[in-house]
């Protein structure tokens, strides 16, 4: 199972801002949690507590992935006793029951029931590699691309490649919906050789979204 690490669970809860609510509390007690299944309506963020007097660190992740190959919903990694972590994710879950688990301690797990209303928008991205002559390309060092908010998303890592050879790259990008981000991507070193020879040249863009769909374009430079 892929896990999200805490540091990075924290930066991704700013994506919920004012739009989803404050929900449940998910408390354990030794190595369960017994007040199972939970229940919180659809667009909130629910809290793992692990209390001062529980018996070590646990966590709070889903069983199953989502779209961007991580779980769905996950606390911090290790949260140690007497400490709280917001469930990054859970906000973007339409109705329906999810089974989580303690990654720490096999066996110790439930269910998350999302009950009515409306989720948060998951992010998504649309990537395009605007029209841009070679010869300038070459020149400059840089490739331009345009990152447009679908829905608003944080923690975006963008990939520029030729073939398999990745040539730039740009990270934890934000964009706001119906925003466009529009990027010069500094190409490396190896980069700027692999696009040296040739009429022209064919490039692509690769974008993964933290709990979103990741995205690709692709165009030929001349």
């Amino acid at each position: 199972m892929k896990y999200i690490a805490g540091i990075f669970v924290a930066v991704l809860v700013s994506l919920v801002g004012a739009s989803a609510a404050q929900a449940l509390d998910i408390t354990s007690v030794g190595n369960a949690f017994p007040d199972g299944p939970y229940e919180q309506a659809a667009g909130e963020v629910p809290n793992y507590v692990n209390p001062v007097d529980g018996n070590g660190p646990h966590n709070l992740i889903a069983e199953d992935d989502g779209p961007d190959g991580e779980p769905l919903f996950s606390s911090d990694f290790y949260v140690p006793t007497g400490s709280t972590s917001p469930i990054a994710g859970a906000q973007y879950l339409s109705p329906g029951t999810y089974h989580f688990v303690c990654t720490i301690h096999p066996g110790m797990e439930s269910d998350l029931k999302v009950t009515g209303g409306t989720p948060v928008a998951r992010p998504e991205i649309k990537l395009t590699i605007p029209s841009q002559k070679l010869k300038k390309v070459r020149k400059s060092g840089k490739l331009k691309v345009d990152v447009k908010g679908v829905h608003a998303a944080t923690g975006v890592d963008l990939e520029v490649d030729k073939g398999t050879k990745a040539i730039g790259a740009a990270s934890d990008l934000s964009v706001d919906t119906g925003k466009t981000l529009k990027l010069s991507i500094a190409l490396t070193s190896a980069g700027k050789k692999a696009i040296k020879k040739g009429k022209k040249v064919t490039v692509s863009a690769q974008g993964s979204v933290p709990f979103g769909s990741p995205k690709s374009a692709k165009s030929t430079l001349r």
